[in-house]
């Protein structure tokens, strides 16, 4: 489609759909139609002249105009529900559903999401499955991975839910199964809150569940519309069972972590996360998780992953082992 054809829609819509939506391109071209979200510096249009929605690069934006109310989301963690508008060059006027009025500079504005006036719009989610086959060794592998979130003015929830299974020749099958529910409570000044519940079965370290229940807070160092660079702290306490139900025991620890999401690198999505955990309640024992996610966005909401996870824990069971690893590919589907 060429550029002045592109040109000819932009206008058409602008006088079709004048209660709706708009946005101004740096180059002076206008787009109108429904803003669905501004998520990780891309914006999510629908227009009634398109099938399919329009992805476009926010930092090509010069002005926007959201005439529906919507989950406004500033760089330094502040929340709005509301309406905005470009009043003059470069500054964003937010009012919200009371009435106040507040400014700020409009490569402030981090993410747009639907309002609850709709319920289920605030609602994302994913599934996706993997499937590996070594010749050699007859070697197996299978995995499965889901979540859902549901986005708030000031509260995000998530569930999240993972079973991998491994099985060859001449070797015992391992199982890891790991479900996650947390809870994050947003605050001026870029801090967090965080609740959690997570529970972990792994067979190469003869763990048969364990159950976490932590409290923490946490700051975002670095929020762009490129990157999230986080840092948490907090206090847990564990119920672990093992295989050997003679070592079962129950634990308190101190935790440390630190997060990295990059996005907008053309249709990559790169997320990393680290956290130790120190035992207050036993003596001189140190565990840490870590994770790395690579995701590539696909036509029709679609995308293939890698991820890689890594569990060590100092005082294993007796017949478990301080390192586990794991690493999967899959082909997904995403909820937006």
């Amino acid at each position: 489609m060429t550029k002045s054809l592109l040109t000819v829609f932009f206008l058409m819509g602008f006088y079709s759909f004048s209660q709706n939506d708009s946005i101004k391109f740096k180059n002076n071209d206008v787009l109108v139609g429904e803003i669905k979200t501004l998520l990780n510096g891309t914006l999510t249009m629908k227009t009634s002249y398109s099938d399919k929605d329009f992805k476009i690069e926010f930092k090509e934006v010069s002005e926007i105009y959201l005439n529906q109310t919507f989950v406004i989301l500033l760089l330094n963690g502040e929340h709005y529900l509301g309406t905005a508008k470009t009043t003059k060059t470069n500054i964003l006027e937010i009012r919200d559903t009371k009435g106040a009025v507040f400014e700020t500079n409009l490569e402030n504005l981090s993410q747009v999401k639907e309002s609850g006036t709709k319920f289920w719009s605030r609602f994302k989610g994913n599934v996706d499955l993997g499937f590996n086959l070594t010749k050699a060794n007859n070697a197996v592998q299978f995995n499965l991975n889901s979540a859902l979130m549901y986005v708030g003015k000031k509260w995000n929830f998530n569930a999240s839910y993972g079973n991998t299974i491994n099985n060859q020749d001449e070797v015992d099958i391992t199982k890891r199964i790991q479900g996650d529910l947390d809870a994050q409570r947003f605050f001026v000044n870029d801090y967090f809150g965080i609740a959690q519940v997570s529970f972990l079965s792994n067979t190469e370290q003869a763990l048969k569940g364990r159950t976490t229940s932590l409290l923490g807070i946490g700051k975002y160092i670095v929020r762009t519309n490129k990157l999230y660079l986080g840092l948490r702290t907090g206090l847990n306490y564990n119920i672990e069972t093992y295989f050997d139900p003679t070592v079962d025991k129950n634990s308190t620890e101190v935790n440390l972590g630190a997060g990295l999401n990059m996005f907008d690198f053309n249709d990559f999505y790169l997320s990393t996360d680290v956290i130790g955990y120190y035992s207050l309640t036993e003596s001189d024992r140190f565990r840490f998780d870590y994770n790395i996610n690579l995701k590539y966005d696909m036509p029709w909401d679609f995308y293939i992953k890698f991820d890689f996870s890594l569990n060590y824990d100092n005082q294993p069971a007796d017949t478990g082992s301080e390192f586990d690893y794991v690493f999967n590919s899959g082909f997904g589907w995403e909820l937006k």
